[in-house]
């Protein structure tokens, strides 16, 4: 394990740094990048012994690297999952909180934000099989990444509460990151606080009587957030649909890692959820409207949907399409449903 510190300095704005495209599951596209990235203050608005940490680790018995933002006086944290073909850097810089695609230091992390909501950021590496090294994923039923990344996300869980001393953890995920998110949340949904997915819906074997998606009476908070123009997921004239099918082109540039490349739809999604964990209904008309943005809430605000319109499956269009000022729109929506849960 390495660490790395440096005083805890503050940037006086959020930063602009923006990755606009690594649609989570698009393995056969270049990474692409924005302008972007933001300064730092002279002056400290922590007493100076107070230090933010950089921490490379392992889980013990897994191959998975894990980038650790450890930020000082931190009171949760968020295990952050990347896409299909994506990586622990990229997917940082993606949500805005490091200024390299590419590479991570103390000086590319934006420690404002994680400084002032008190946020560890934990981001795990995704592996891949050895016939197909581009495909860096989890085994989530939409694909494989080779491991266990079940047991994984148990074991890294533990080590943030044993370690860190901080027994609130949110998982979040991207596409294929988001899917393995919905995973967790059938299956194994106490080992997080709450869930979050980013254009990333449940694999439809969720809809076999073999495995199906039942959280019981563990059932967590859970917000779901995608657009309704997704090209990855194609969801443009089917909100509603039972499932959806993950484009072909994607597929299959890294067939050998796809077990099943349809998906649940969202909407269809939250409909089950909400009646699993609350025996309540969703209306599709049941929604409020701010922006571009509109939003379902159920089970007494447990869960929460939210269709951005117009938005398209990479995170940077998400934060667009949101349309608010701040260049961390989606990080935002994130804090406050962890806040309320």
């Amino acid at each position: 394990m390495t660490i790395a510190q440096h005083p805890v300095m503050h940037p006086p704005t959020p930063p602009a740094a923006r990755l606009p495209a690594l649609a989570g599951l698009m393995l056969t596209l270049s990474l692409m990048t924005a302008c972007g990235g933001g300064g730092s203050s002279d002056k400290p608005t922590e007493p100076p012994t107070a230090t933010d940490q950089l921490v490379s680790t392992t889980v013990a018995g897994y191959p998975h690297a894990v980038n650790v933002y450890r930020t000082a006086g931190a009171t949760r944290a968020i295990v952050l999952l990347h896409g299909g073909g994506g990586d622990l850097n990229a997917v940082a810089y993606q949500v805005g909180l490091n200024s390299s695609a590419t590479d991570t230091t103390t000086a590319t992390i934006h420690w404002a934000w994680l400084d002032a909501n008190k946020v560890t950021l934990v981001i795990p590496q995704g592996q891949h099989l050895a016939s197909n090294p581009g495909a860096t994923t989890w085994s989530n039923y939409a694909m494989t990444s080779g491991q266990d990344d079940k047991a994984f996300l148990q074991a890294l869980a533990a080590k943030i509460r044993s370690e860190y001393g901080l027994a609130d953890i949110t998982l979040m995920g991207h596409s294929m990151g988001g899917a393995m998110t919905n995973r967790m949340w059938c299956e194994s949904p106490a080992t997080f606080n709450r869930h979050v997915s980013l254009a990333g819906p449940a694999s439809s074997t969720f809809n076999q009587a073999a495995t199906p998606c039942a959280p019981g009476s563990a059932a967590t908070p859970y917000l779901g957030l995608i657009g309704d123009s997704d090209s990855i997921m194609q969801t443009a004239g089917a909100w509603e649909a039972a499932t959806w099918s993950v484009n072909p082109v994607v597929v299959a540039s890294s067939v050998e890692a796809w077990v099943n490349r349809i998906v649940i739809g969202e909407f269809h999604q939250q409909q089950a959820r909400t009646a699993m964990v609350c025996g309540g209904t969703l209306d599709s008309n049941g929604f409020t409207t701010a922006g571009n943005v509109d939003t379902w809430t159920t089970c007494s605000g447990k869960l929460v949907l939210k269709r951005v319109r117009g938005a398209d499956h990479g995170v940077a269009s998400l934060d667009a399409q949101m349309g608010a000022a701040s260049a961390l729109d989606v990080m935002d929506a994130v804090m406050a449903f962890a806040a309320a849960h």
